[in-house]
Protein backbone atom coordinates (compact mmCIF):
# COMPACT_ATOMS: atom_id res chain seq x y z
CA UNK A 1 0.00 0.00 0.00
CA UNK A 2 1.48 3.89 -0.31
CA UNK A 3 0.11 4.26 3.27
CA UNK A 4 1.27 2.48 6.62
CA UNK A 5 -1.80 1.75 8.44
CA UNK A 6 -3.88 -0.41 10.79
CA UNK A 7 -7.58 -0.53 12.38
CA UNK A 8 -7.99 0.53 8.74
CA UNK A 9 -11.04 -1.55 6.96
CA UNK A 10 -11.31 -3.69 3.33
CA UNK A 11 -14.23 -4.20 1.09
CA UNK A 12 -14.13 -6.06 -1.90
CA UNK A 13 -16.21 -3.83 -4.85
CA UNK A 14 -18.03 -6.00 -7.63
CA UNK A 15 -15.36 -5.20 -9.66
CA UNK A 16 -13.10 -7.18 -7.80
CA UNK A 17 -10.86 -4.20 -6.75
CA UNK A 18 -10.13 -4.41 -3.15
CA UNK A 19 -11.08 -0.68 -1.31
CA UNK A 20 -9.07 0.18 1.87
CA UNK A 21 -9.96 2.85 4.17
CA UNK A 22 -8.48 5.51 7.04
CA UNK A 23 -6.74 3.67 9.40
CA UNK A 24 -4.20 4.74 12.00
CA UNK A 25 -0.82 5.88 10.81
CA UNK A 26 2.26 4.70 13.50
CA UNK A 27 2.19 7.82 15.35
CA UNK A 28 -1.96 7.18 16.81
CA UNK A 29 -3.32 9.62 13.69
CA UNK A 30 -5.97 8.60 12.21
CA UNK A 31 -5.91 8.22 8.53
CA UNK A 32 -8.78 9.51 5.58
CA UNK A 33 -6.98 8.41 2.39
CA UNK A 34 -8.38 5.32 0.95
CA UNK A 35 -6.71 2.85 -2.06
CA UNK A 36 -7.66 0.72 -4.35
CA UNK A 37 -5.52 -2.67 -4.99
CA UNK A 38 -6.14 -4.81 -8.45
CA UNK A 39 -5.82 -8.07 -7.96
CA UNK A 40 -5.51 -8.14 -12.27
CA UNK A 41 -2.15 -6.36 -11.87
CA UNK A 42 -1.04 -6.64 -8.55
CA UNK A 43 -0.78 -2.88 -7.90
CA UNK A 44 -2.12 -0.37 -5.93
CA UNK A 45 -3.58 3.74 -6.47
CA UNK A 46 -5.18 5.97 -4.22
CA UNK A 47 -8.20 7.26 -4.71
CA UNK A 48 -10.86 10.19 -2.93
CA UNK A 49 -10.15 10.66 0.40
CA UNK A 50 -13.35 10.81 2.88
CA UNK A 51 -14.32 14.05 4.29
CA UNK A 52 -12.81 12.88 7.54
CA UNK A 53 -9.77 10.28 9.06
CA UNK A 54 -10.89 7.42 11.10
CA UNK A 55 -10.00 4.68 12.53
CA UNK A 56 -12.16 1.50 14.41
CA UNK A 57 -14.78 2.63 11.82
CA UNK A 58 -16.87 0.06 9.61
CA UNK A 59 -17.17 -0.06 5.62
CA UNK A 60 -19.82 -2.29 4.01
CA UNK A 61 -20.67 -2.90 0.35
CA UNK A 62 -24.13 -2.25 0.16
CA UNK A 63 -26.36 -3.57 -2.54
CA UNK A 64 -26.57 -0.80 -5.14
CA UNK A 65 -22.53 -1.43 -5.33
CA UNK A 66 -21.61 1.59 -2.82
CA UNK A 67 -19.52 1.51 0.55
CA UNK A 68 -20.41 2.82 3.47
CA UNK A 69 -18.29 3.97 6.23
CA UNK A 70 -19.66 4.63 9.30
CA UNK A 71 -18.08 5.96 12.80
CA UNK A 72 -14.68 5.59 14.58
CA UNK A 73 -12.26 7.56 16.17
CA UNK A 74 -10.79 10.99 14.33
CA UNK A 75 -7.34 12.00 15.95
CA UNK A 76 -5.03 10.46 18.21
CA UNK A 77 -6.79 10.47 21.15
CA UNK A 78 -8.83 7.30 21.69
CA UNK A 79 -10.70 9.14 24.31
CA UNK A 80 -11.72 11.50 21.66
CA UNK A 81 -15.62 11.51 21.42
CA UNK A 82 -16.43 8.91 19.08
CA UNK A 83 -17.63 9.92 15.05
CA UNK A 84 -21.15 9.61 14.33
CA UNK A 85 -21.24 10.45 10.69
CA UNK A 86 -21.07 8.31 7.44
CA UNK A 87 -19.54 8.36 4.14
CA UNK A 88 -20.60 7.04 0.97
CA UNK A 89 -17.95 6.06 -1.60
CA UNK A 90 -18.81 5.35 -5.54
CA UNK A 91 -16.69 3.21 -7.47
CA UNK A 92 -17.67 4.62 -10.52
CA UNK A 93 -16.62 8.17 -10.09
CA UNK A 94 -14.22 6.98 -6.98
CA UNK A 95 -15.41 9.64 -5.03
CA UNK A 96 -16.79 10.41 -1.46
CA UNK A 97 -20.19 11.54 -0.40
CA UNK A 98 -21.16 12.65 2.94
CA UNK A 99 -24.90 10.81 4.17
CA UNK A 100 -26.98 10.90 7.08
CA UNK A 101 -25.63 10.80 10.25
CA UNK A 102 -26.08 8.59 13.25
CA UNK A 103 -27.70 9.37 16.26
CA UNK A 104 -25.28 8.18 17.76
CA UNK A 105 -21.04 8.23 17.73
CA UNK A 106 -19.75 4.55 17.60
CA UNK A 107 -16.14 3.38 17.70
CA UNK A 108 -16.02 -1.34 18.26
CA UNK A 109 -19.44 -1.28 16.36
CA UNK A 110 -20.28 -3.54 13.93
CA UNK A 111 -22.31 -3.37 10.99
CA UNK A 112 -24.10 -5.59 8.65
CA UNK A 113 -26.07 -5.79 5.18
CA UNK A 114 -29.70 -7.06 5.75
CA UNK A 115 -31.24 -8.97 2.74
CA UNK A 116 -33.59 -6.12 2.38
CA UNK A 117 -30.31 -4.25 1.72
CA UNK A 118 -30.53 -1.94 4.59
CA UNK A 119 -27.86 -1.53 7.23
CA UNK A 120 -27.71 -3.04 10.97
CA UNK A 121 -25.88 -0.85 13.06
CA UNK A 122 -25.27 -2.60 16.37
CA UNK A 123 -23.99 -1.89 20.02
CA UNK A 124 -20.30 -0.06 20.29
CA UNK A 125 -18.82 2.66 22.46
CA UNK A 126 -18.40 5.99 22.82
CA UNK A 127 -16.08 7.69 25.21
CA UNK A 128 -15.45 3.80 26.48
CA UNK A 129 -19.00 3.16 27.82
CA UNK A 130 -20.61 0.21 25.81
CA UNK A 131 -24.00 0.97 23.85
CA UNK A 132 -27.05 -1.40 23.52
CA UNK A 133 -28.51 0.54 20.91
CA UNK A 134 -28.85 -0.17 16.89
CA UNK A 135 -29.82 1.75 14.41
CA UNK A 136 -30.67 0.93 10.74
CA UNK A 137 -29.63 2.80 7.58
CA UNK A 138 -31.77 3.12 4.34
CA UNK A 139 -29.60 3.75 1.23
CA UNK A 140 -32.75 4.60 -0.86
CA UNK A 141 -33.14 7.88 1.65
CA UNK A 142 -29.68 8.04 2.98
CA UNK A 143 -31.34 8.13 6.57
CA UNK A 144 -31.26 6.54 9.99
CA UNK A 145 -33.90 5.33 12.05
CA UNK A 146 -33.27 3.47 15.25
CA UNK A 147 -34.32 -0.19 16.02
CA UNK A 148 -35.02 -2.57 18.78
CA UNK A 149 -32.04 -2.24 21.74
CA UNK A 150 -29.81 -5.22 22.93
CA UNK A 151 -30.50 -6.48 25.96
CA UNK A 152 -26.47 -5.71 27.14
CA UNK A 153 -24.56 -3.22 26.22
CA UNK A 154 -21.20 -4.35 24.15
CA UNK A 155 -18.29 -3.76 22.36
CA UNK A 156 -15.70 -5.68 20.20
CA UNK A 157 -17.59 -8.64 19.39
CA UNK A 158 -19.29 -9.63 16.34
CA UNK A 159 -22.05 -9.62 13.84
CA UNK A 160 -23.38 -12.08 10.90
CA UNK A 161 -25.78 -12.11 8.51
CA UNK A 162 -27.26 -16.13 8.68
CA UNK A 163 -28.43 -17.63 5.81
CA UNK A 164 -32.08 -17.04 7.40
CA UNK A 165 -31.49 -13.56 7.10
CA UNK A 166 -31.31 -12.90 10.47
CA UNK A 167 -28.15 -11.52 12.43
CA UNK A 168 -26.09 -13.28 15.14
CA UNK A 169 -24.30 -11.37 17.73
CA UNK A 170 -22.30 -13.00 20.03
CA UNK A 171 -19.48 -12.46 22.84
CA UNK A 172 -17.80 -8.76 23.64
CA UNK A 173 -16.83 -6.62 26.05
CA UNK A 174 -19.65 -5.09 28.50
CA UNK A 175 -19.18 -1.85 30.73
CA UNK A 176 -18.11 -3.73 33.55
CA UNK A 177 -14.88 -4.84 32.38
CA UNK A 178 -15.88 -8.34 31.31
CA UNK A 179 -15.64 -10.54 28.49
CA UNK A 180 -19.54 -12.09 27.66
CA UNK A 181 -20.75 -15.51 25.84
CA UNK A 182 -24.01 -14.49 25.86
CA UNK A 183 -25.30 -14.19 21.89
CA UNK A 184 -28.58 -12.18 20.40
CA UNK A 185 -30.39 -13.00 17.28
CA UNK A 186 -31.66 -10.11 15.44
CA UNK A 187 -34.95 -10.83 13.02
CA UNK A 188 -35.11 -8.30 10.36
CA UNK A 189 -38.22 -9.06 9.47
CA UNK A 190 -39.86 -8.09 12.89
CA UNK A 191 -37.50 -5.84 14.33
CA UNK A 192 -36.58 -7.27 17.62
CA UNK A 193 -33.53 -9.01 19.54
CA UNK A 194 -34.04 -12.79 21.26
CA UNK A 195 -31.66 -13.97 23.34
CA UNK A 196 -30.51 -17.49 22.74
CA UNK A 197 -28.18 -20.55 24.05
CA UNK A 198 -24.43 -18.34 24.71
CA UNK A 199 -21.06 -19.86 23.87
CA UNK A 200 -19.14 -22.06 25.81
CA UNK A 201 -16.64 -19.75 26.22
CA UNK A 202 -16.60 -16.22 27.23
CA UNK A 203 -14.14 -13.89 24.70
CA UNK A 204 -14.03 -10.66 23.16
CA UNK A 205 -11.74 -9.60 19.73
CA UNK A 206 -12.89 -12.77 18.28
CA UNK A 207 -13.96 -13.51 15.15
CA UNK A 208 -16.96 -15.36 13.46
CA UNK A 209 -17.32 -16.89 10.53
CA UNK A 210 -20.73 -17.84 8.51
CA UNK A 211 -19.22 -21.48 6.21
CA UNK A 212 -21.24 -23.44 3.38
CA UNK A 213 -22.88 -25.34 6.01
CA UNK A 214 -24.50 -22.42 7.38
CA UNK A 215 -22.95 -23.11 10.59
CA UNK A 216 -21.02 -19.63 12.70
CA UNK A 217 -17.59 -20.57 13.90
CA UNK A 218 -16.18 -18.64 16.24
CA UNK A 219 -12.52 -18.18 16.69
CA UNK A 220 -9.89 -17.04 19.66
CA UNK A 221 -10.57 -13.77 21.28
CA UNK A 222 -9.33 -13.12 24.59
CA UNK A 223 -10.20 -13.94 28.28
CA UNK A 224 -7.47 -13.29 30.79
CA UNK A 225 -5.28 -15.08 27.97
CA UNK A 226 -5.34 -15.65 24.23
CA UNK A 227 -7.93 -18.53 23.33
CA UNK A 228 -6.75 -21.34 20.93
CA UNK A 229 -10.55 -22.49 21.65
CA UNK A 230 -13.37 -22.11 19.11
CA UNK A 231 -17.42 -21.92 19.63
CA UNK A 232 -19.95 -23.83 16.73
CA UNK A 233 -23.46 -22.10 15.87
CA UNK A 234 -25.76 -24.55 14.19
CA UNK A 235 -28.48 -22.30 13.15
CA UNK A 236 -30.79 -25.76 12.60
CA UNK A 237 -30.52 -25.96 16.36
CA UNK A 238 -29.46 -22.90 18.13
CA UNK A 239 -26.97 -24.28 19.84
CA UNK A 240 -23.26 -24.05 20.84
CA UNK A 241 -20.78 -26.59 20.34
CA UNK A 242 -16.83 -26.62 20.65
CA UNK A 243 -14.52 -28.29 18.29
CA UNK A 244 -10.89 -29.02 18.25
CA UNK A 245 -8.75 -26.18 19.14
CA UNK A 246 -6.32 -24.17 17.28
CA UNK A 247 -2.57 -24.40 17.50
CA UNK A 248 -2.04 -21.11 18.88
CA UNK A 249 -4.40 -18.62 21.30
CA UNK A 250 -4.92 -15.45 19.11
CA UNK A 251 -7.20 -12.31 19.17
CA UNK A 252 -7.13 -9.22 16.90
CA UNK A 253 -6.62 -11.43 13.86
CA UNK A 254 -8.96 -12.49 10.68
CA UNK A 255 -10.80 -15.25 9.25
CA UNK A 256 -11.52 -15.67 5.85
CA UNK A 257 -13.95 -18.31 4.02
CA UNK A 258 -12.08 -20.07 1.67
CA UNK A 259 -13.66 -20.94 -2.11
CA UNK A 260 -13.46 -24.54 -1.01
CA UNK A 261 -15.39 -24.13 2.42
CA UNK A 262 -12.41 -23.62 4.53
CA UNK A 263 -11.65 -21.03 6.99
CA UNK A 264 -7.98 -19.17 6.84
CA UNK A 265 -7.09 -17.50 10.52
CA UNK A 266 -4.03 -15.48 9.67
CA UNK A 267 -2.17 -13.58 12.24
CA UNK A 268 -3.40 -11.72 15.35
CA UNK A 269 -1.86 -11.19 18.61
CA UNK A 270 -0.77 -13.88 21.07
CA UNK A 271 2.52 -14.65 22.34
CA UNK A 272 3.65 -11.57 20.09
CA UNK A 273 2.33 -10.34 17.32
CA UNK A 274 2.10 -13.41 14.87
CA UNK A 275 3.14 -14.91 11.55
CA UNK A 276 1.33 -18.03 11.71
CA UNK A 277 -1.75 -19.25 9.84
CA UNK A 278 -4.15 -22.43 10.45
CA UNK A 279 -7.33 -23.94 8.29
CA UNK A 280 -10.32 -25.17 9.56
CA UNK A 281 -11.90 -28.22 7.38
CA UNK A 282 -15.57 -28.42 8.51
CA UNK A 283 -15.81 -31.13 7.12
CA UNK A 284 -13.85 -32.94 9.41
CA UNK A 285 -14.10 -30.31 11.94
CA UNK A 286 -10.30 -30.43 12.50
CA UNK A 287 -7.15 -27.61 12.34
CA UNK A 288 -4.47 -27.70 10.87
CA UNK A 289 -0.76 -25.35 10.20
CA UNK A 290 -0.09 -23.88 6.60
CA UNK A 291 2.13 -21.21 5.34
CA UNK A 292 3.35 -18.55 7.54
CA UNK A 293 2.92 -14.63 6.37
CA UNK A 294 5.85 -13.39 5.75
CA UNK A 295 5.36 -10.18 8.38
CA UNK A 296 3.87 -10.70 12.03
CA UNK A 297 0.64 -8.60 12.13
CA UNK A 298 -2.53 -7.99 14.06
CA UNK A 299 -5.31 -5.60 13.26
CA UNK A 300 -4.62 -6.05 10.05
CA UNK A 301 -7.77 -7.04 6.99
CA UNK A 302 -7.88 -10.40 4.89
CA UNK A 303 -9.78 -9.73 1.90
CA UNK A 304 -11.09 -13.22 -0.07
CA UNK A 305 -10.19 -12.15 -4.10
CA UNK A 306 -12.32 -13.15 -6.56
CA UNK A 307 -9.38 -15.29 -8.12
CA UNK A 308 -9.75 -17.39 -4.47
CA UNK A 309 -6.22 -15.89 -3.19
CA UNK A 310 -6.71 -13.44 0.39
CA UNK A 311 -4.85 -10.18 0.23
CA UNK A 312 -3.81 -9.60 4.02
CA UNK A 313 -3.10 -5.87 4.09
CA UNK A 314 -1.42 -3.58 6.67
CA UNK A 315 -1.98 -4.11 10.33
CA UNK A 316 0.42 -3.39 13.50
CA UNK A 317 3.37 -5.14 15.37
CA UNK A 318 5.45 -3.62 17.84
CA UNK A 319 8.22 -5.09 20.29
CA UNK A 320 6.98 -7.64 22.92
CA UNK A 321 8.81 -9.35 25.49
CA UNK A 322 9.67 -12.94 24.84
CA UNK A 323 11.02 -16.19 26.93
CA UNK A 324 14.36 -15.02 28.76
CA UNK A 325 17.83 -16.36 27.88
CA UNK A 326 19.29 -18.64 29.82
CA UNK A 327 22.62 -16.72 30.35
CA UNK A 328 23.21 -13.04 30.63
CA UNK A 329 25.33 -11.99 28.25
CA UNK A 330 26.62 -9.32 26.01
CA UNK A 331 29.08 -9.35 22.84
CA UNK A 332 27.73 -11.76 21.72
CA UNK A 333 25.98 -13.38 18.07
CA UNK A 334 22.70 -14.31 17.02
CA UNK A 335 22.45 -16.34 13.70
CA UNK A 336 18.69 -17.63 11.85
CA UNK A 337 19.32 -20.81 11.22
CA UNK A 338 18.02 -22.56 8.55
CA UNK A 339 14.79 -24.36 10.82
CA UNK A 340 13.55 -21.13 11.45
CA UNK A 341 15.59 -21.01 15.21
CA UNK A 342 18.23 -18.46 16.42
CA UNK A 343 21.67 -19.80 17.82
CA UNK A 344 23.27 -17.38 20.25
CA UNK A 345 26.54 -17.83 21.39
CA UNK A 346 29.10 -16.60 23.56
CA UNK A 347 29.31 -13.48 25.01
CA UNK A 348 30.70 -10.96 27.38
CA UNK A 349 31.69 -12.94 30.73
CA UNK A 350 33.57 -15.53 29.54
CA UNK A 351 31.10 -17.91 28.51
CA UNK A 352 31.59 -20.09 25.79
CA UNK A 353 27.56 -21.47 26.32
CA UNK A 354 25.28 -21.49 23.09
CA UNK A 355 21.52 -21.41 23.28
CA UNK A 356 18.43 -22.09 20.56
CA UNK A 357 15.59 -19.46 20.51
CA UNK A 358 12.18 -21.28 19.01
CA UNK A 359 9.93 -18.37 17.74
CA UNK A 360 6.99 -20.45 17.46
CA UNK A 361 6.94 -21.31 21.50
CA UNK A 362 8.94 -18.21 22.27
CA UNK A 363 11.37 -20.54 24.65
CA UNK A 364 14.90 -20.77 24.87
CA UNK A 365 16.81 -23.95 25.31
CA UNK A 366 20.76 -24.91 25.61
CA UNK A 367 22.45 -26.66 22.90
CA UNK A 368 26.40 -27.57 22.74
CA UNK A 369 29.03 -25.13 24.02
CA UNK A 370 31.55 -23.73 22.11
CA UNK A 371 35.04 -25.52 22.51
CA UNK A 372 36.41 -21.91 23.44
CA UNK A 373 34.52 -19.08 25.49
CA UNK A 374 34.58 -15.62 23.19
CA UNK A 375 33.32 -12.07 22.87
CA UNK A 376 33.29 -9.65 19.93
CA UNK A 377 33.21 -12.47 17.74
CA UNK A 378 31.63 -13.70 14.29
CA UNK A 379 28.75 -15.97 13.55
CA UNK A 380 28.31 -16.84 9.67
CA UNK A 381 25.22 -18.96 7.81
CA UNK A 382 27.17 -21.02 6.13
CA UNK A 383 25.33 -22.36 2.58
CA UNK A 384 25.64 -26.00 3.92
CA UNK A 385 23.45 -24.52 7.19
CA UNK A 386 26.30 -24.76 9.75
CA UNK A 387 27.91 -22.00 12.09
CA UNK A 388 31.03 -20.56 11.48
CA UNK A 389 32.01 -18.82 14.42
CA UNK A 390 35.78 -17.16 14.24
CA UNK A 391 38.20 -15.12 16.57
CA UNK A 392 37.07 -12.91 19.22
CA UNK A 393 38.22 -12.39 23.16
CA UNK A 394 38.34 -15.56 25.38
CA UNK A 395 41.40 -15.88 27.74
CA UNK A 396 43.63 -13.43 25.28
CA UNK A 397 43.44 -12.69 21.46
CA UNK A 398 41.89 -15.13 19.38
CA UNK A 399 42.38 -16.56 15.64
CA UNK A 400 40.42 -20.19 16.05
CA UNK A 401 37.00 -21.11 14.70
CA UNK A 402 34.71 -23.77 14.79
CA UNK A 403 31.20 -24.94 13.41
CA UNK A 404 27.90 -25.61 14.99
CA UNK A 405 25.79 -28.61 13.34
CA UNK A 406 22.49 -27.76 13.90
CA UNK A 407 21.67 -31.04 13.01
CA UNK A 408 23.29 -32.84 15.76
CA UNK A 409 23.66 -29.50 18.37
CA UNK A 410 27.69 -30.16 18.50
CA UNK A 411 30.74 -27.99 18.00
CA UNK A 412 33.63 -28.70 15.94
CA UNK A 413 36.97 -27.05 15.56
CA UNK A 414 38.11 -26.15 12.16
CA UNK A 415 40.78 -24.43 10.83
CA UNK A 416 42.32 -21.64 12.49
CA UNK A 417 42.97 -18.39 10.67
CA UNK A 418 45.80 -16.72 9.90
CA UNK A 419 45.64 -13.56 11.94
CA UNK A 420 43.80 -13.69 16.07
CA UNK A 421 41.41 -10.67 15.22
CA UNK A 422 38.42 -9.62 17.15
CA UNK A 423 35.59 -6.83 16.38
CA UNK A 424 36.33 -7.63 12.84
CA UNK A 425 33.34 -8.52 10.45
CA UNK A 426 32.89 -12.05 8.53
CA UNK A 427 30.57 -11.81 5.17
CA UNK A 428 29.19 -14.81 3.29
CA UNK A 429 29.95 -14.24 -1.00
CA UNK A 430 27.75 -15.30 -3.03
CA UNK A 431 30.48 -18.38 -3.92
CA UNK A 432 29.74 -19.49 -0.27
CA UNK A 433 33.23 -18.45 0.51
CA UNK A 434 33.48 -16.29 4.24
CA UNK A 435 35.75 -13.10 3.78
CA UNK A 436 36.83 -12.13 7.17
CA UNK A 437 38.23 -8.57 7.74
CA UNK A 438 40.21 -5.83 10.29
CA UNK A 439 39.39 -5.92 13.62
CA UNK A 440 41.63 -5.49 16.66
CA UNK A 441 45.03 -7.68 16.67
CA UNK A 442 47.88 -7.70 19.04
CA UNK A 443 48.26 -4.60 21.66
CA UNK A 444 44.91 -3.38 20.81
CA UNK A 445 45.93 -1.85 16.95
CA UNK A 446 43.41 -1.84 13.84
CA UNK A 447 44.85 -3.79 11.21
CA UNK A 448 43.95 -3.98 7.50
CA UNK A 449 44.81 -7.90 6.78
CA UNK A 450 41.63 -10.21 5.20
CA UNK A 451 41.34 -13.43 4.92
CA UNK A 452 38.93 -16.08 3.12
CA UNK A 453 37.26 -19.23 4.27
CA UNK A 454 36.63 -22.05 2.33
CA UNK A 455 33.96 -24.28 3.89
CA UNK A 456 34.71 -27.27 1.35
CA UNK A 457 38.28 -27.98 2.78
CA UNK A 458 38.20 -25.84 6.51
CA UNK A 459 41.07 -23.40 5.40
CA UNK A 460 42.07 -20.34 5.38
CA UNK A 461 43.65 -18.30 2.48
CA UNK A 462 44.64 -14.57 2.27
CA UNK A 463 42.96 -12.28 0.59
CA UNK A 464 44.88 -9.18 0.48
CA UNK A 465 44.65 -6.13 2.72
CA UNK A 466 42.22 -3.01 2.28
CA UNK A 467 43.30 -0.13 2.36
CA UNK A 468 42.62 1.12 5.75
CA UNK A 469 43.20 -0.69 8.97
CA UNK A 470 39.67 -0.72 10.47
CA UNK A 471 38.24 -2.33 13.54
CA UNK A 472 34.67 -1.76 14.36
CA UNK A 473 33.57 -1.19 10.80
CA UNK A 474 30.13 -2.69 8.54
CA UNK A 475 30.77 -5.23 5.30
CA UNK A 476 27.49 -5.47 3.40
CA UNK A 477 27.20 -7.69 0.80
CA UNK A 478 25.50 -5.64 -2.55
CA UNK A 479 23.46 -7.13 -5.29
CA UNK A 480 26.72 -7.49 -7.55
CA UNK A 481 28.43 -9.61 -4.86
CA UNK A 482 30.81 -6.67 -3.99
CA UNK A 483 31.42 -6.27 -0.09
CA UNK A 484 31.25 -2.96 0.69
CA UNK A 485 33.25 -1.99 3.84
CA UNK A 486 32.53 1.87 5.87
CA UNK A 487 33.73 3.21 8.76
CA UNK A 488 35.16 2.23 12.14
CA UNK A 489 38.06 2.95 13.99
CA UNK A 490 41.61 3.00 12.15
CA UNK A 491 45.08 2.28 13.55
CA UNK A 492 45.08 5.04 16.01
CA UNK A 493 42.16 4.89 17.64
CA UNK A 494 40.12 7.18 15.47
CA UNK A 495 37.16 6.76 13.93
CA UNK A 496 37.11 7.39 9.95
CA UNK A 497 34.55 8.28 7.18
CA UNK A 498 36.84 5.96 4.81
CA UNK A 499 34.97 3.17 2.26
CA UNK A 500 36.29 0.43 -0.12
CA UNK A 501 34.72 -2.05 -2.32
CA UNK A 502 35.83 -5.95 -2.37
CA UNK A 503 35.35 -7.89 -5.90
CA UNK A 504 35.51 -11.64 -5.21
CA UNK A 505 35.95 -12.05 -9.05
CA UNK A 506 39.21 -10.22 -9.12
CA UNK A 507 40.13 -10.04 -5.67
CA UNK A 508 41.38 -6.81 -4.99
CA UNK A 509 40.06 -3.88 -3.30
CA UNK A 510 39.10 -0.46 -4.40
CA UNK A 511 38.76 2.80 -2.30
CA UNK A 512 34.86 3.92 -3.04
CA UNK A 513 34.66 7.45 -1.84
CA UNK A 514 33.97 8.74 1.66
CA UNK A 515 31.15 9.14 3.71
CA UNK A 516 30.15 12.32 4.90
CA UNK A 517 30.69 11.93 8.76
CA UNK A 518 33.06 9.85 10.90
CA UNK A 519 31.78 7.05 12.19
CA UNK A 520 32.21 3.72 14.06
CA UNK A 521 29.93 0.89 15.74
CA UNK A 522 26.80 1.89 13.54
CA UNK A 523 24.82 -0.04 10.78
CA UNK A 524 24.62 -0.51 7.00
CA UNK A 525 21.86 -1.83 5.86
CA UNK A 526 21.23 -3.21 1.86
CA UNK A 527 17.92 -1.64 0.58
CA UNK A 528 15.47 -3.07 -1.77
CA UNK A 529 16.35 -0.46 -4.33
CA UNK A 530 20.21 -1.94 -4.08
CA UNK A 531 21.28 1.43 -1.77
CA UNK A 532 23.02 1.23 1.29
CA UNK A 533 21.76 2.41 4.33
CA UNK A 534 24.29 4.03 6.71
CA UNK A 535 22.80 5.15 10.56
CA UNK A 536 23.98 6.61 13.91
CA UNK A 537 27.07 5.09 15.36
CA UNK A 538 30.03 7.16 17.30
CA UNK A 539 32.41 10.28 16.41
CA UNK A 540 32.94 11.48 20.21
CA UNK A 541 29.41 11.53 20.43
CA UNK A 542 26.62 9.33 19.45
CA UNK A 543 25.49 10.46 16.04
CA UNK A 544 21.83 10.14 14.86
CA UNK A 545 22.62 11.53 10.91
CA UNK A 546 22.28 8.76 8.26
CA UNK A 547 23.82 8.68 4.70
CA UNK A 548 23.15 6.72 1.72
CA UNK A 549 25.18 4.52 -1.02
Amino acid sequence: MHNQRYLHTACVLENGKVLVTGGSDVDGYAKNATELYDPSTGTWRTTGSMKYGRYYHTASVLTNGKVLVTGGLNGSDVDAPSLNSAELYDQSTGTWTTTGSMKYGRVYHTTSVLANGKVLVTGGAGAWLGFNSTELYDPSTGTWTATDNMNHARYFRTASVLTNGKVLVAGGYDNNGFSVNTAKLYDPLIGTWITIEGMTNSRYSHTASVLTNGKVLVTGGYLQDYLNSDDLYDLSTGTWTTIGTMSYGRHLHTASVLIDGKVLIAGGLGNGYMYSAELYDPSTGTWTTTGRMNVARSEHTASLLTNGKVLIAGGFRTWTTTGRMNVERSKHTASLLTNGKVLVAGGRRGIASTELYNPSAGIWTTTGSMNYLRSDHTASLLTNGKVLVTGGLGYGYMSSAELYDPSRGTWTTTGSMNYVRFKHTASLLTNGKVLVTGGLSFYGFSINSTELYDPSTGTWNRAGSMNYPRSDHTASVLTNGKVLFTGGYDDHGFSVNSTELYDPLTGTWTISGSMTNVRTLHTASVLANEAVLVAGGYRYLVLSSTELY
